[in-house]
């Protein structure tokens, strides 16, 4: 089933916070904290990330930070409830016109203090300051591309079509001006006949287009998801409906639909925007490990009742293991090239 690092309750956060103060001073930034979060859910993880720096901010300035954040939102569901849970209460539900009519469609004060602005696109938030991107599970989410390799076409691309009789929808392949472009590739020339590829032009544009950004305004981004920094040579676009793996092509609009993210084409993305570099990706356990979760973990383990026990140890399994999160999780970098090398990614 698809799982999140939110049900684990704030730790995950916690350390999403440490290490946003811990680069904003690595990279000798004024104590103005801007985040930006793209797919920000139900607003759990901002929510954790914001208390964390209110709390522990000043330990590092000298003096409580300024903070703010935008969140890159079309959901009128999930506007609601990060309103909710960042500002308290709901000053008044946005409509769909509202948010594709407004570049700036809410702003509201909430937590610590902060100035919380909603955008319904990347491209509609100002690039005048340093922020630091959180991209959490966003980037799965995406549209993707799959691909065949076949002997006697070459590359073709897999596509959806319909039965006209019974409105039913199946797999099926075509030579498309895509898989052309595949065939040239001289890396994936080496694959063998029936091997299956994926991808995202969609992730890989966003992430150009936050290195981009940070090259012009400073700052940094966090990727956290599931998958490889390698050519995959199986296809993993899925669904879920009720916790269960169903059929994709049923229950239209009513599954979360995902597929493993291709690091080795983010950081292809990076490359291609001059003057920003990719770090990593490194393991998710690694990262929360450096980070210093365990003793995170131990603090809250001898502080909670002995029938709470077995849930903290559960949340560190969950977000570590090998057999869990741990290593199918990863977690990427993208800084200025001239800035120092991120905390966590000196050896990636």
């Amino acid at each position: 089933a698809v799982v999140s690092t939110q049900s684990t309750g704030p730790v995950f956060g916690e350390i999403i916070g440490a290490w946003s103060l811990l680069y904003w001073q690595q990279a000798k930034l004024p104590p103005n904290i801007h985040f930006m979060e793209l797919g920000p859910g139900k607003g759990t993880l901002m929510r954790d990330v914001m208390d964390t720096v209110g709390i522990i901010g000043p330990a590092f300035f000298g003096k409580a930070p300024k903070l703010s954040a935008s969140l890159i939102e079309i959901s009128e569901q999930f506007i609601a409830e990060q309103e909710r849970l960042l500002c308290g209460n709901i000053m008044k539900r946005v409509t769909p016109e509202q948010i594709f009519e407004n570049a700036n469609y809410l702003t509201r004060t909430g937590l610590h203090k902060a100035r919380f602005k909603w955008y319904s696109m990347l491209e509609h938030v100002p690039t005048d300051r340093p922020a630091l991107y959180l991209m959490n599970e966003f980037l799965d989410a995406l549209p993707v591309n799959q691909f065949q390799k076949t002997e006697e076409k070459g590359w073709v691309e897999v596509m959806v079509d319909v039965e006209r009789d019974c409105d039913k929808l199946f797999y099926t392949t075509y030579k498309t001006g895509r898989s052309i472009k595949i065939d040239q590739d001289k890396e994936l020339a080496e694959l063998p006949v029936g091997a299956q590829i994926e991808h995202s032009p969609a992730a890989d544009e966003i992430v150009a287009s936050v290195a981009q950004r940070i090259v012009q305004s400073g700052g940094a981004a966090l990727i956290i998801d599931y998958g490889e920094d390698q050519v995959s040579t199986e296809l993993t676009f899925r669904a879920f409906k009720d916790h269960q793996q169903v059929n994709p092509l049923e229950d239209l609009g009513l599954c979360d639909l995902t597929a493993d993210v291709n690091f080795k084409n983010l950081k292809r993305a990076v490359a291609g925007i001059e003057g920003a570099k990719a770090h990593g990706p490194i393991t998710q356990s690694n990262f929360l490990t450096l980070m210093g979760i365990g003793e995170r973990f131990r603090q809250l383990y001898s502080k909670v009742p002995p029938e709470k026990q077995d849930s903290i140890i559960h949340a560190h399994n969950f977000l570590c293991s090998p057999e869990e999160m741990g290593d199918r999780f990863k977690v990427m970098c993208i800084t200025r090239d001239s800035d120092p090398i991120p905390f966590c990614f000196e050896s990636s």
